[in-house]
């Protein structure tokens, strides 16, 4: 019997793996390196990680396997002493605008307990901290400001505008209270005299009536609380102290502005939450911004004139009509129809968009349209958003809209009595827009008291834990707010990676898929490490990769090949680090020693001459950047993590292109301009994503190459014959 600490796989014939038996260590790194193609995935993933999945989910319950999807076994003879799987896979699945790296690492749900259990309402009137009272702490301040000094109690009760005062202060008398402030004055108060004291406070909103009236001294504090808890309870949470001769203070069990008495929400955790009705903005539902129509993608091209199609959506046949009413009003009024949009002037422009309701139109109207005035672009726009119940209105009017900052919430997401909350001088949305290294030296450097400290004690040591988490795996230049979607797959996969570091699992193995892509040679040995450290923990870390410095510090390596596809698929060395690297027919371990070197290029393009200039870009972190980009040659931008290679390239240089040429409509980079997209013919992005949505395609499929097969079988004979076209044969 195999010994149990490494895991025995025998006759592995997976996809292109070709009867692989193999011993992998556990509680070590192992890598699994080869040419692409080699069988790496179809070891790592399609095998050890499928069988690892399918013997943890069946040994759960009927009921609990309902709810997961079911995998298929791997084709392999056998598979001893594996463990539960965990795969942390180079992709990025989310496609949701409410996921940000916050809720994704769980940092914004430590975040809204901190908030709701040390957080300060600060009154955005007056900016006066709001605070809630309890008798203890009321009895506390006021022997501390005003000990020795004769104080009365009171506490307010509300009057309804329709309310009878006299039936109101008999109630309080025979509730055994017999004394109210009236015009300044205490006076008692009786059956008898009620109706007398009413007349007087004849229009009053709030009656005070007067508990108590002692000398605030300490050995009779016990006397102030009681006196003040009588006062909570019968005036629904208020009560006010006057201090003869030094003015007087109310007090509020809700959390209020002591200064203007605006009443604030007590904080709870959902109030913190944009993805909760209690805590979104309501403007924006908690997105942060707000779809409007946009300028730029209803006249993509500014030089053409409005006969000349410049109003994309008007150059429809379906919108006719309103191409040829504004036509008309442009030559009643004697504007020039062939004058580019970008020349009109702000009085034709209004036209244009607002329309004209003079009556000056003339053209017959479609349907529902009155006609007797030049409808606009708006108008256009609005007669649609009632036709919004068709599907095929909702996508066109979807191509003509940009998400713009909420004016609510200025992008923050909540609503006003989230943001009113502070902690250390900030609020919520502020931290959120840190970034974690930023955000790690906030929580360690919180100015908080004794008490407030004790009780954030176990949410501070959770937040520190996994703040520690991220930046260990390079990831300290993220914002919390950053969407997850908008991630690469590396940087999803070392979130992802952080996530099990906070765990802490022991006896389970980890397969990882090439953690290094989009790591900076920098950051590369420290993610080694914090592997390293995961194996030392008693976990079994399986890694696809081909990085040389995860390669030098796995204490197992296997090498797949020799080749890829059918001449790949098995297993060319599996030895510990040293004895791979002396192994003679070992591809990696050649170019590892260097005996094969990558020759570099004796003569470089030099290029048409021409340039692709960006000025002045300043999205997320490039600082009022200008760019020569030359064309005709082959441009590598590199930089360490977060230093805004993908800000520049794919953000701004790209969506600025796909704008220019119509690939894409999607919000670019800030920039000043961009000179020499006259010299190109189009742009592409060739990215991470899968390029595939359906078990349908293939690689031939994509290519198209297919067409070509089924023109040619439906040009033989025998399909002739048949009558067969080529879409038969697809």
């Amino acid at each position: 019997m195999a010994d149990q600490s490494e895991l025995l796989i025998t006759g592995a014939r997976q996809n292109n793996l070709k009867n692989v038996s193999l011993r992998i260590p556990h509680d070590q790194v192992t890598v699994i390196t080869g040419v692409s193609g080699s069988g790496k995935s179809s070891l790592a993933f399609d095998t050890i990680f499928a069988e690892g999945q399918w013997r943890y989910i069946e040994s759960l319950s009927t009921y609990a396997r309902m709810f997961l999807e079911k995998l298929d076994r791997p084709d392999v003879d056998r598979l001893e002493h594996i463990r539960p799987a965990i795969a942390i896979e180079q992709k990025n699945p989310v496609r949701t605008a409410r996921s940000t790296v916050g809720t994704t690492t769980e940092i914004a749900d430590l975040l809204r307990l901190l908030f709701a259990k040390i957080g300060h309402p600060v009154c955005p009137a007056c900016g006066t901290e709001a605070r809630s009272y309890q008798p203890g702490d009321v009895a506390e301040v006021l022997l501390k400001e005003h000990g020795q000094s004769r104080a009365l109690v009171l506490f307010p009760v509300d009057v309804k505008a329709d309310q009878d005062l006299a039936a109101l202060a008999r109630d309080l008398v025979r509730r055994g209270f017999f004394r109210l402030r009236v015009r300044d004055e205490v006076e008692d108060v009786t059956a008898e005299t009620a109706s007398d004291i009413a007349t007087r406070l004849k229009g009053c909103r709030e009656l005070e009536v007067v508990l108590d009236r002692l000398v605030l001294r300490e050995d009779d504090r016990a006397r102030l609380v009681d006196t003040l808890e009588t006062a909570f309870r019968e005036s629904g949470g208020r009560c006010i102290a006057e201090i003869v001769g030094a003015g007087r203070h109310r007090f509020s069990q809700a959390y209020s502005c002591q200064s203007c008495g605006r009443i604030f929400e007590t904080p709870k955790p959902a109030l913190f939450s944009f993805n909760h009705p209690l805590g979104a903005c309501p403007a924006c539902k908690g997105f942060g911004n707000i779809l409007l129509y946009d300028e730029d993608l209803i006249v993509p091209d500014r030089t053409k004139s409005l006969a000349g199609g410049a109003i994309e959506p008007w150059t429809k046949p379906s919108a006719d009509w309103w191409q040829k009413q504004m036509l008309l009003a442009f030559k009643r009024r004697g504007i020039d129809i062939s004058k580019p949009y970008n020349k009109l002037t702000q009085t034709e422009r209004k036209l244009l968009w607002e329309g004209d309701g003079t009556g000056k139109g003339g053209v017959s109207a479609p349907p529902g349209r009155a006609g007797a005035k030049v409808e606009g672009i708006n108008d256009f726009f609005e007669y649609l958003e009632g036709k919004r119940y068709k599907l095929h209105v909702r996508v066109m009017l979807s191509r003509y809209r940009s998400p713009v900052s909420c004016d609510a919430c200025k992008g923050t997401r909540l609503r006003p009595e989230a943001l009113a909350v502070r902690v250390g001088g900030r609020t919520i949305a502020e931290v959120a827009a840190l970034t974690i290294a930023t955000a790690a030296e906030w929580t360690r450097a919180l100015p908080l008291s004794a008490f407030e400290r004790e009780v954030a004690k176990d949410i501070l040591a959770m937040l520190t834990a996994k703040l520690g988490f991220l930046l260990r795996v390079g990831l300290g230049y993220l914002t919390l707010s950053r969407q997850t979607r908008t991630l690469s797959g590396g940087e999803a996969q070392r979130i992802s990676l952080a996530t099990q570091l906070g765990a802490q699992l022991t006896g389970t193995l980890y397969v990882l898929d090439e953690p290094t892509i989009g790591l900076h040679a920098r950051d590369t040995a420290t993610l080694a490490g914090i592997l390293a450290d995961l194996a030392k923990a008693g976990n079994t870390v399986i890694i696809v990769e081909h990085d040389h410095t995860m390669i030098e510090s796995a204490h197992f390596v296997v090498e797949m090949g020799p080749a890829a596809g059918e001449r790949g698929g098995e297993v060319v060395c599996a030895a510990r680090y040293p004895e791979f690297l002396a192994h003679p027919t070992a591809l990696t371990a050649r170019y590892l020693s260097g005996q094969e070197t990558i020759p570099v290029p004796r003569r470089r393009r030099k290029g048409t001459g021409r340039a692709l200039v960006l000025v002045g870009a300043t999205e997320h972190n490039l600082k009022n950047l200008t760019v020569k980009i030359p064309l005709g040659t082959f441009t590598c931008v590199t930089g360490v993590s977060g230093s805004g290679k993908s800000t520049l390239v794919e953000e701004t240089i790209y969506r600025a292109l796909a704008r220019a040429f119509r690939v894409e409509n999607l919000p670019m980079g800030r920039f000043e301009a961009i000179g020499g997209v006259e010299h190109l013919h189009g742009v592409r992005l060739i990215d991470q994503e899968p390029i595939g949505r359906t078990p349908r395609s293939n690689p031939a499929t994509y290519i198209k190459v297919f067409d070509d097969i089924r023109r040619f079988f439906a040009a033989l004979p025998e399909a002739r014959r048949t009558g067969l076209l080529p879409g038969d044969f697809s």
